[in-house]
C-alpha cells in the first residue's frame, strides 16, 4: 500500500550560461537533499536558458540533454523528478512542456503549457489539454508558469482528481507578489496543495519558489500557507499528507453550480432587473 505522506523538494535554481554547470547544480542539490528522503522533485520553467526564445534551437538540444541527465537521477535515487518548462520538439513543432519522471527512470509523460505568455505565442505551439499523472501513488496535475493565472486550469485539474499540484515557472521579481497571490487564491479555491518552482538572477528574477497549502483554522475556516524558499541557489522540502485535503475538496467542489455558468439555458442575464 502506497503511503498517503510525500515529501516534495521545490528546487530554486540560477540561470546560468553553461549547460554543464546547469545540470552538475542539479545533480549537486538532489544529491544534497538525497538524505532527507523526498518523494518528489520540481524544477522550474526554463532552467536550462538564460534565452530560449532566442535561443530556441540550443534550448531544444538543451532539454533533450537535460532529462537523459533527470532521468538518470531519479533512477539512481528512486525518487520522480518534473522537470520544469522545458523546449520539446515534436515535427516542426515546439512545445514549452513539463517531462514527469517516474522513479525508474521512465518519462511518464509530459503537461504542455496550455496559456503562453506574450512573445511565447508567435514562437512556441500551445498545448491543447491539461492532464493527470499519478506519480508515487498520488494523482498530481502541472500548470506551467502563466496557466497559474487562469482559475479554469488549476479547477480542471481539481475536478480530474488530482491531489497535488506543481507550478514550474519564470517569474520576473516585479510578478512575484501577483504570483504568490495567484498561487494562494488558487490552493485556497481547490483546497489543494500547489508547489511552485522559480528561477534565481538578480535582479531580473528573485526566486519566490514555495509551497502552499490550505491550513485549517475553526469552523470551517481555511487560509493559504506560504512557505519561501531562502534567497539564492535553494530548495523548500514540505511533508504533505496527500489525503488530508480530500474531504474539504470534496464539499467545496461538489458545492458548484455547473448549471449556472455553462450550458443550455445558462449565460449571463443583462438588465436592469425590473
Amino acid at each position: 500500500m502506497v503511503a498517503s505522506v510525500l515529501k516534495v523538494a521545490v528546487l530554486q535554481l540560477a540561470l546560468r550560461e553553461d549547460q554543464e554547470e546547469r545540470l552538475k547544480e542539479v545533480e549537486a542539490l538532489i544529491n544534497l537533499l538525497h538524505h532527507r528522503e523526498p518523494d518528489i522533485f520540481l524544477l522550474p520553467e526554463a532552467w536550462i536558458s538564460l534565452d530560449p526564445l532566442n535561443n530556441l534551437e540550443k534550448a531544444v538540444a538543451d532539454s533533450e540533454m537535460a532529462i537523459e541527465r533527470l532521468q538518470k537521477l531519479a533512477e539512481e535515487h528512486g525518487v520522480a523528478i518534473l522537470g520544469g518548462g522545458l523546449y520539446i520538439a515534436r515535427g516542426e513543432k515546439i512545445h514549452v512542456a513539463c517531462p514527469i519522471i517516474g522513479s525508474n527512470g521512465e518519462v511518464i509523460g509530459f503537461q504542455e503549457k496550455i496559456h503562453l505568455y506574450r512573445r511565447e505565442n508567435d514562437i512556441v505551439q500551445r498545448g491543447e489539454s491539461f492532464r493527470t499523472f499519478v506519480v508515487k501513488g498520488v494523482r498530481i496535475g502541472v500548470v506551467i508558469c502563466h496557466d497559474i493565472v487562469y482559475p479554469e486550469a488549476v479547477r480542471t485539474l481539481a475536478l480530474a482528481d488530482a491531489q497535488l499540484i506543481f507550478n514550474p515557472s519564470r517569474i520576473l521579481s516585479r510578478g512575484k507578489e501577483a504570483w504568490h497571490l495567484y498561487l494562494k487564491v488558487r490552493s485556497l479555491e481547490n483546497r489543494i496543495p500547489i508547489y511552485a518552482a522559480n528561477v534565481w538572477s538578480p535582479p531580473k528574477y528573485s526566486g519566490g519558489s514555495c509551497s502552499v497549502k490550505p491550513i485549517y483554522y475553526d469552523d470551517d475556516i481555511y487560509l493559504p500557507e506560504l512557505i519561501e524558499a531562502r534567497p539564492g541557489v535553494s530548495a523548500v522540502m514540505d511533508e504533505v499528507d496527500e489525503k488530508a485535503l480530500s474531504e474539504a475538496r470534496r464539499v467545496r467542489l461538489g458545492g458548484r453550480m455547473p448549471q449556472a455558468y455553462y450550458g443550455s439555458g445558462s449565460g449571463v442575464v443583462i438588465g436592469d432587473g425590473s
